[in-house]
């Protein structure tokens, strides 16, 4: 609550109490900062003996509080709280006239969309900015914490629906997170302590080997084993057939699997593997839960090597990298199979995450930090959004 004190006729001391988003409302229609020209001064607007009247200008409350007027309810002293019609039929609250409020006070108060640019709107135009809604009446308060898709978002989706898997991960990049899951799979499937130490990391990797094989497999450029792709998401998919758990069992059933994807990828395919069944696409081999997880270590490692414009100067490559993962298996989740298909907002925040994974790409390509640092907050507040939506309810 707002406390303001004044002084009533009787000269003793008044406490006025006003909500404090009234008191924004109320600033937001007189204006703040000084003037260099007095308020005009209507004669049917009651002055306190004070001089702080709405009707009349500062300091002047001497001279005017006694003002003639032809209009009988100015001589009538209100309450505070009185909502009152003068004359000319304008509505007061008290001594303040009631079109210094907003009809929504309370929403307007918590609107806390900026009303002026920034140095933040100097930004690449492939980094979407929510829209700004139009109207605090004709349109619903967004939720705290939260960042809808706008009607400009879900439009842009079809242009991101567009790319191509060329567009968003060239095929050496592709083949280079293979070759990290690869070698990560061969360092933590040797003996049952280390397979037991990092049984929980796992799952995202061979659930992004099933995705990027899927990748591969449609992927315009030339990797050497695309032909055998089908192979290798079979391969990952039954790495994460069931929930892993400590001891040989498991990490014997893994170690079989990996050796034989290695063979695949070496293109020395071994006997008896078996292609990925007819008609199944990227949502039965790969986990949705398990994309997001490879999807937040590319955001960490981002922040955490490359939080600094010499850092990301001097880790550029991994930058790109790591944007290129995001970008990819953000589409991923879109794809018929994992339920968003037909969900325009679901899909929108994707789009802001690849529009804003490329946006970092070409920054680290152009060493240019405050695009990229302004791409990469942009992602976490997309998907810390998404989440509040459809994670948490």
């Amino acid at each position: 609550m707002y406390d303001a004190s004044s002084r009533n006729h009787t000269g003793k001391s008044i406490d006025w109490k006003f909500p404090s988003a009234i008191v924004f409302s109320l600033i937001s229609f007189l204006g703040c900062g000084g003037s260099s020209e007095p308020a005009p001064v209507d004669a049917n607007v009651p002055v306190s003996e004070s001089g702080s009247g709405t009707g009349a200008s500062a300091g002047s409350g001497s001279e005017n509080s006694g003002a003639n007027t032809s209009d009988a309810s100015a001589n009538v002293k209100h309450g505070r709280d009185e909502v009152w019609v003068d004359a000319k039929g304008q509505k007061w609250f008290g001594n303040v006239p009631m079109d210094a409020f907003f009809d929504q006070p309370y929403t307007v108060a918590s609107n806390t969309t900026p009303l002026g640019g920034t140095a933040a709107t100097a930004v690449a135009s492939n980094v979407p900015n929510p829209e700004s809604p139009s109207s605090t009446t004709d349109k619903p308060a967004a939720t705290p914490g939260t960042n809808p898709p706008t009607t400009a978002t879900v439009a842009a989706t079809a242009a991101a629906e567009g790319n191509s898997w060329g567009d968003l991960i060239s095929a050496q990049m592709l083949d280079d997170e293979v070759k990290t899951i690869r070698n990560f799979l061969n360092e933590n499937l040797q003996s049952v302590g280390v397979f037991n130490s990092s049984m929980l990391m796992i799952p995202p990797k061979a659930a992004t080997l099933g995705a990027m094989a899927g990748v591969a497999a449609e992927h315009p450029g030339a990797i050497t084993w695309k032909e055998d792709a089908t192979y290798i998401r079979n391969l990952a998919k039954q790495m994460n057939s069931d929930t892993l758990r400590s001891g040989p069992k498991d990490q014997k059933r893994l170690l079989e699997l990996y050796e034989a994807a290695s063979d695949t990828l070496n293109r020395s395919r071994p006997a008896g593997v078996e292609p990925l069944p007819e008609g199944e696409g990227f949502a039965e081999v790969s986990e949705m839960r398990l994309l997001m997880l490879r999807m937040a270590e590319s955001e960490k490692r981002m922040k955490t090597e490359a939080g600094t414009e010499g850092a990301m100067n001097s880790r550029k490559d991994m930058v790109s990298h790591e944007a290129a993962i995001m970008a990819t298996l953000a589409k991923i989740v879109t794809l018929p199979g994992y339920g968003y298909e037909d969900d325009p907002a679901f899909k929108a925040y994707a789009n802001d995450v690849i529009k804003s994974a490329l946006a970092i790409k070409d920054a680290a390509e152009s060493n240019d930090f405050p695009t990229y640092e302004l791409a990469l907050t942009k992602i976490s507040t997309t998907c810390s959004s998404c989440h509040s939506e459809y994670k948490n309810n």
